[in-house]
């Protein structure tokens, strides 16, 4: 097998072809001057090809590289192409919810499917099913909620793991079974006399309990911030936040710290200041039950 690296797989490729025991190749990269992308293959593969690209930053870039190198490869070889996408573009647009969007990432998904894609890993994605719905190609979605669990289990002491919302309590229903905790989602309420808005626990309480909060996607900060708040107002002895792609925008760190979250953590799939968890152990072992299923 070769591994393949585009310019932005951030150190996951290279972990990738150690984990495989296999070879890594970098893509020749540039920019013209009018802005267009080039990409080459320098080498063929030897046997399967595996393309490491993440989409971030820049995803319509990234995303159009891809495309290129899934091209480019499958040129050169008749041997399966997979491609391992640690951070997926427009994961989140996967339905129309506004008449006359695009289902974004469907897009991304036919074009590759098109471009004679042979396997798909992905981490993490926001909504696993689209794999199923939008496209044919054989796939793996990587859950990281091992990797969370293991970092974060010796600072837990009576925890409680919650979800921003109910469509992310799946996520910390499969945290809190590794850490052997309760779990629960968060309701947003508004005092109806003040405006304060206020995200509660809908069944459990907090109190003298430490509480770790997971999302899939850290991006402003808002709403990690606001469940802190409250949940310490009601006597949390400690929170812990933690998301698999932490996109962080300007401040939003800031804004997480002053909240009062002790420590936040987050995968590799992202480059950030707390990017600390390595999702390369769980794409290898992905990866090779697609493989299992390919060859």
């Amino acid at each position: 097998m070769t591994v393949y690296a585009l310019e932005n797989s951030n150190g996951i490729a290279a972990g990738i072809a150690r984990g495989i025991g296999d070879k890594l190749v970098q893509l020749e990269y540039k920019i013209f001057p009018d802005g267009e992308s080039y990409v080459r293959v320098p080498q063929k593969p030897e046997g399967v090809a595996i393309l490491v690209a993440s989409l971030y930053p820049n995803p319509d870039k990234r995303i159009f590289e891809l495309l290129m190198s899934v091209e480019a490869i499958k040129a050169l070889s008749n041997e399966p192409l997979i491609a391992v996408v640690p951070y997926m573009a427009y994961a989140r647009q996967d339905k129309r919810f506004l008449e006359g969007e695009p289902i974004s990432i469907r897009v991304i998904l036919k074009s590759l499917e098109t471009l004679g894609l042979d396997g798909l890993v992905v981490v993490d994605i926001h909504k696993p099913s689209v794999l199923s719905e939008y496209t044919s190609i054989p796939s793996r979605n990587v859950f990281i909620d091992r990797l969370i669990a293991e970092y974060f289990h010796p600072k837990m002491r009576n925890s409680v793991v919650l979800a921003p919302d109910v469509g992310a309590l799946e996520r910390a229903k499969r945290v809190a079974a590794h850490l052997d905790a309760e779990y629960d989602y968060l309701v947003k309420e508004r005092d109806r006399v003040t405006g304060e808005v206020k995200a509660m626990p809908k069944n459990l309480t907090v109190e003298e309990r430490t509480v770790l909060i997971v999302d899939d996607i850290i991006s402003t900060g808002g709403t990690m911030a606001l469940a802190a708040r409250t949940v310490l107002s009601q006597g949390a002895e400690k929170v812990y936040a933690a998301c698999t792609h932490a996109v962080m925008v300007r401040g939003a760190l800031d804004l997480l710290i002053s909240s009062g979250i002790s420590e936040v953590a987050a995968t590799d799939t992202v480059p950030s200041p707390v990017s600390k968890i390595s999702v390369v152990p769980a794409a290898v072992e992905e990866l090779r039950s697609l493989l299992e299923e390919l060859l």
